[in-house]
C-alpha cells in the first residue's frame, strides 16, 4: 500500500459512502487518479465489493511486552551514594511494540495483546498505541499494577552502568486470558510471539496456533534462546542474530560456513525457516529448500543503532503477509534495519515502503 493509498483508504474507513470526487477533493487529486488507488486497494485485498467495505480480517497479533523505557545519562563520572547531575529521556518500548509499530507504519493492520497497569504509565502506552492505528481492544489493563518499566542508568560515555526492569504485569498474561483471545489470534495472518512471556503462556499461544496460524519469534536475547529452544519445531520463523543462533544450535560460530551448518541444525528440529541477523554484513536466510545470503553497503555515519533489528523483522514480515518474494521481503527488512539507524529515535517516523525502495535504490548505484 502506498502513502496516497493509505490516505485514501483512511477516508474510506471514516466515511464508507464518500463519493470518489470528494476524496479527489480532500487529497487534493484527479477523480481518474482515485479510481485507480481505489482499483489498486481492491486488488490488494484491503477493500472488498463495489461497496468500499473495509477488510478489517487482514491483520497480524503480537502478542507480549510493551513497556516504558527510562534512561538516565550522567555527566560525570558514576560514583555511588552521589547525586548525579545529568539527562533523562523516556520512550514507549519493548520488542514487540516495536515490530508492531514499524509493521503498521507499512501499512500492516495489527492487534498487540499486552498488559499494563492502571497508572500513568499505562494510560501513556494505551494511547499512544491507539493514536498509532494499534489495536489495542485485545490487551489488558491490570488494576492496583505498575506498568512494564525498563530503567537503565548511562555513564558519562553513554554506556550501561546498571539498568532495572520490572516486567511483573505481563505474568498477568496468563492461559486463561489468552484462552479467551483464541478467536483473535486463529483468524489473524500470523502470530508475533514474544519469548518473555511466562512459560505456560508460551505453551497455551502454541496450542492455540498448531496448524491454524504461523507463529514468527525474535529471541531477543542468548538467554531467551534457550528459553525458546524446546518449541522450535512449533514456530515457523525465527530471527535469531549469531549469539542467539550459537545458543539454539548448540554450536561456536565463526564462519559463514558455521553459520549454514547451525541453521541447518536448527532447521532439522522442525521449524520452517530461519532468517540469521549479521549486523553490517547482512544477513542469511534458510529454509529445507534454499540458502540466500543478502546484504547492503554499510552505512557510514549511523545516527543511532537500536531499533535496526525490530526493523529487519517487521518489513520482513510484511513483505511475507503482504505476498512478497522472499527476496524482496529479505531487501524490505534490510532496507528498514538502515531507516533505524538513520534516526534518533529507535522507530523512523517517516518509515514507509516507498522510503525502504529510495533507500534499496541509493544503496544499489
Amino acid at each position: 500500500m502506498t502513502k496516497k493509498e493509505k490516505e485514501i483508504l483512511e477516508i474510506i474507513r471514516a466515511n464508507p459512502t464518500v463519493e470518489q470526487s470528494e476524496i479527489a477533493d480532500a487529497l487534493n487529486i484527479s477523480r481518474s487518479t482515485v479510481a485507480v488507488h481505489i482499483s489498486s486497494l481492491q486488488r490488494q485485498g484491503f477493500l472488498l465489493g463495489k461497496g468500499y467495505i473495509v477488510n478489517d480480517e487482514d491483520y497480524i497479533v503480537g502478542i507480549g511486552a510493551c513497556n516504558i523505557d527510562i534512561y538516565g545519562t550522567s555527566d560525570v563520572k558514576i560514583r555511588t551514594h552521589y547525586d548525579h547531575p545529568g539527562k533523562i529521556v523516556s520512550n514507549i518500548g519493548g520488542v514487540m511494540h516495536n515490530i508492531i509499530r514499524n509493521y503498521t507504519k507499512l501499512s500492516g493492520k495489527a492487534k498487540l495483546i499486552t498488559a499494563y497497569g492502571d497508572d500513568g504509565f499505562g494510560r501513556i502506552i494505551a494511547d499512544r498505541l491507539r493514536s498509532e492505528n494499534i489495536d489495542m481492544n485485545d490487551s489488558l489493563m491490570v488494576k492496583d499494577c505498575s506498568s512494564g518499566v525498563f530503567m537503565q542508568v548511562q555513564d558519562e560515555n553513554n554506556d550501561m552502568y546498571l539498568a532495572i526492569c520490572d516486567m511483573t504485569v505481563i505474568s498477568h498474561l496468563t492461559p486463561e486470558y489468552i484462552e479467551e483471545k483464541k478467536n483473535v489470534i486463529t483468524r489473524s495472518r500470523l502470530v508475533v510471539l514474544d519469548p518473555s512471556l511466562p512459560l505456560e503462556t508460551i505453551e497455551k499461544i502454541i496450542e492455540i496456533c498448531r496448524d491454524k496460524v504461523e507463529i514468527y519469534v525474535d529471541p531477543i536475547s542468548e538467554n531467551y534462546a534457550h528459553k525458546i529452544k524446546p518449541y522450535l519445531s512449533d514456530l515457523s520463523f525465527i530471527k535469531p542474530n549469531l549469539t542467539e543462533l550459537s545458543a539454539l544450535s548448540g554450536m561456536k560460530i565463526d564462519t559463514e560456513e558455521h553459520i549454514k551448518e547451525a541453521c541447518r541444525k536448527v532447521l532439522e528440529t522442525g521449524l520452517k525457516s530461519i532468517l540469521v541477523s549479521r549486523g553490517k554484513d547482512g544477513v542469511i536466510y534458510m529454509d529445507n529448500d534454499v540458502c540466500i545470503a543478502r546484504s547492503l553497503p554499510e552505512e557510514k555515519h549511523p545516527v543511532n543503532m537500536s531499533g535496526a533489528g525490530d526493523g529487519l523483522m517487521a518489513a520482513f514480515i510484511y513483505g511475507q503477509v503482504s505476498g512478497e518474494s522472499m527476496e524482496r521481503s529479505i531487501d524490505l527488512g534490510l532496507a528498514s534495519g538502515i531507516a533505524a539507524i538513520r534516526s534518533k529515535e529507535t522507530i523512523n517516523d517517516d518509515l514507509s515502503v516507498e522510503l525502504l525502495d529510495k533507500i534499496l535504490k541509493e544503496k544499489r548505484k
